[in-house]
């Protein structure tokens, strides 16, 4: 007996029988919220990888969430390093698509630079506003690919078991995630009131956990911990002199109240735990573009306590076991089992089918799948379009679960535009819209625009598909508007006259989803020019007539106002087949006396036709795009019909607004701007640009040839613009061939 203890105790001193390590305790990582402050974890996690502390539970709260949930699902702090610092934070945090992607009827709305808020009102009567004021669309597509678009039966089935904290929003209590579709436990615990939209899950109406538990050590330690290894990034609370308005107080009351369910459990730690608060003083919870300032403090906190890290650090051997085992267990996408679509109130579940048409037995074609998320939510039907993975052992079922925008059904929308030449022109108007889409299974939706200012407008449309995929449509449609014309001489404004146009038609059309539409079909005008002030230039008098208009529409520019890609067309015509025009006698002064010349010579045929272009282009750090825009009469006289006319800003704009007025015109513009850091770090939305404008009008009636066109017209323009809530907003000059320098200050479209 005594010789085999001897050669044991031999075996082992030769490494032959490996000495066993002493049991660790089990190490809980807790994971606080503090929006981008949250970053500073990935810096936590790089310098436990490098010191070999192996993790045996991880649990988050709101940012800290995400982390961990990236984390556990087999993601290494050094690829989240990379990806949040590669992320685009200011589109994923917006609500926007990229203009290209929507429908095309929402890209008209934007000639009305409307505001980008849906007021809903409910066939009650009710005015409700919606729950958010960013969706989480882009943010659940970034975190799906975080987490390999993979999940498990229950989250102690991942690399690292996981929790997420969130809080039910009835009764204010803490919940705790431990099964179900991991990412969607990871919306629900960062889920900012009034922010981001709250989760439903589970039968809870869930929203940010800091609410309730931002640092959970209780639940990392009823989970696994021995030992708790707990990151505080909260916000501090402001300082007294720092609290002066409403907004700081109640960021100050957020602020308190995430301390408070804090205290409580930073006091639980014992002298085993160990806690770690980056210090991120001079960074805030949406600096989200400093991704890497954030990793570096947080790494080098925990560099400070390395002599408490080392305590929990395993050998080179123990961790690279701990590593296998946790790069085997990494998540991964299974092949599609089975897709559920969630009931919907108002839209037509065929048109997600169409869009999206999963394939089960496949893996989820990610991409495509994607892109037709964005096209369903490009209509504009939805406020998000959220969806979940359950394992079912072999595979994944896929649970859709859109959200349509439920505080209508009815919708409107406010726009305001104003400008001045600090001259004699100062057009200004005030829009409403009202919207009901999906009164029928087809999709069929009623719009009316009213706009009151100098000039007046009611616009109703009833815009009907014939198939769910909207290829086919007839639309028919009221416009009533007046509004003032000016008549200039040389110029000084001689006379102001009152248009009036009452127009109705019936379109038959087939719509291209987000790159346009064609329009055909009959149209009956009636127009009215009624002189107000000044010379009797022009006959004042009725006229109608009825004919076929088609108008034909592409856009696929990136931004309305600074483009820098993409193109959009607008082919118009508008054939007068028969009419009627009633105009009042001119007198006019001679040497021999008074004149009157009757100028009632029976209604002509005639064509309208027109082109309107803009492309955007790039070209260094300079922005651009060139405009034309062009009308030819076929032959005929048009009478009092829809005139047209140059003048105004961006619209040869050393003239006055409506100065050269006429029914054939040309006008090209060449516009660079460049962003500028005048009010953001990035200089995004504000540009300092200049633009040359060219340009005529004819208004003779025998001629019908741009060729003919004489005495050609240029403007040279400076301006600072900024894109606003509020629409458009531009400081610009202007001079030109007719030696004028003009000055302007427009919002919205005025001009």
């Amino acid at each position: 007996m005594k010789k085999i203890v001897i050669g044991i105790l031999c075996a082992m001193i030769a490494g032959v029988v490996p000495a066993k390590e002493p049991t660790r305790p089990r190490i809980g990582l807790v994971l606080g919220g503090g929006g981008a402050r949250g970053l500073a974890h990935i810096g936590v996690l790089k310098v436990l990888e490098e010191e070999h502390i192996p993790i045996d539970c991880v649990v988050g709260t709101s940012m800290g969430a995400l982390v961990a949930g990236s984390f556990a699902s087999g993601r290494t702090a050094e690829d989240l390093a990379e990806r949040v610092d590669t992320a685009a934070w200011d589109d994923l945090l917006s609500s926007s698509l990229p203009r290209q992607l929507n429908s095309f009827r929402q890209k008209q709305a934007d000639q009305l630079a409307l505001l980008p808020v849906d007021i809903g009102v409910s066939d009650a009567g009710v005015v409700s506003l919606p729950k958010s004021a960013i969706n989480t669309q882009k943010i659940e597509l970034f975190l799906r690919r975080l987490t390999y678009s993979g999940t498990v039966p229950d989250f102690n089935a991942l690399p690292v078991p996981y929790r997420a904290i969130a809080t039910d929003l009835e009764n204010g209590e803490m919940v705790v995630m431990k099964e179900g579709d991991l990412v969607s436990a990871m919306l629900a615990s960062m889920a900012v009131p009034g922010v981001f939209p709250p989760v439903t899950r589970d039968g809870h109406l869930l929203a940010d956990g800091g609410l309730s538990r931002n640092l959970g050590v209780d639940v990392a330690r009823e989970l696994c911990a021995d030992v708790v290894i707990a990151v505080d990034v909260a916000s501090p609370p402001l300082k007294r002199d720092a609290i002066g308005n409403i907004f700081s107080v109640a960021d100050q009351y957020t602020r308190l109240m995430i301390l408070q369910n804090q205290r409580p459990q930073i006091g639980s730690l014992t002298d085993l735990d160990l806690l770690l608060t980056p210090d991120l003083a001079d960074l805030n919870s949406s600096d989200f573009a400093k991704a890497k300032d954030f990793i570096a403090l947080g790494e080098r906190t925990a560099r400070k306590s390395l002599d408490r890290l080392r305590r929990y650090a395993v050998s080179p051997e123990s961790y690279q076991a701990w590593q296998t085992a946790y790069a085997e267990k990494r998540l991964h996408p299974k092949p599609i089992v089975g897709v559920e679509v969630a009931k919907l109130k108002y839209v037509n579940p065929q048109v997600l089918e169409k869009a999206l048409d999963v394939k089960s037995g496949e893996l989820l074609d990610e991409n495509r799948f994607v892109s037709g998320l964005a096209e369903v939510y490009a209509r504009g039907d939805f406020s998000q379009l959220d969806y979940s993975l359950s394992d079912r052992g072999s595979g994944q079922m896929l649970t859709l679960t859109p959200l349509e925008k439920d505080w209508g059904p009815n919708y409107l929308n406010f726009g305001l535009a104003l400008g001045t030449d600090f001259d004699r022109s100062n057009p200004y108007s005030l829009t409403v819209r009202y919207r009901r889409p999906w009164i029928n299974s087809l999709g069929g939706e009623f719009q009316a625009l009213v706009s009151v200012g100098d000039k007046n407008l009611l616009a109703t449309e009833f815009y009907q598909p014939l198939q769910i995929d909207g290829y086919a449509f007839v639309a028919p449609r009221l416009n009533l508007s007046n509004s003032p014309i000016a008549l200039w001489d040389n110029g000084e404004q001689a006379a102001e006259y009152s248009y009036t146009h009452s127009q109705f038609g019936l379109d038959f059309g087939s719509s291209w989803a987000r790159y346009g539409e064609m329009r055909l079909g009959p149209e009956v005008n009636f127009y009215r020019l009624t002189r107000q002030v000044g010379s009797n230039i022009l006959p004042s008098g009725d006229q109608w007539d009825w004919g076929i208009r088609f108008n034909l529409f592409y856009d696929q520019l990136d931004n309305l106002n600074f483009p820098t890609s993409g193109t959009m067309v607008h082919l118009y015509g508008y054939e007068a087949l028969e009419g009627k025009t009633t105009v009042d006698p001119i007198t006019i002064r001679t040497e021999a006396g008074p004149v009157t010349i009757d100028l009632n010579d029976g209604f002509q045929q005639y064509g309208r036709y027109g082109l309107e272009v803009t492309h955007g282009f790039k070209v260094g750090d300079f922005g651009g795009h060139a405009a034309l825009r062009g009308q030819v009469m076929r032959e005929g006289d048009s009478g009092l019909s829809e005139p047209r006319w140059l003048g105004g800003f961006l619209n040869l704009s050393s003239y006055h607004y409506q100065e050269l007025l006429g029914d054939q015109f040309i006008y090209g513009r060449l516009a660079l701007y460049r962003p500028v850091k005048l009010f953001s770090e990035s200089g995004k939305g504000t540009y300092l640009g200049g633009a040359l404008e060219v340009g005529n009008v004819d208004q003779s009636e025998t001629s019908r040839s741009l060729s003919d066109f004489e005495g050609w017209h240029y403007s040279l323009v400076g301006y600072l613009g900024m894109e606003t809530f509020l629409g458009p907003f531009y400081l610009g000059m202007a001079w030109g061939d007719n030696h004028q320098m003009r000055y302007y200050v427009t919002l919205g479209n005025p001009f």
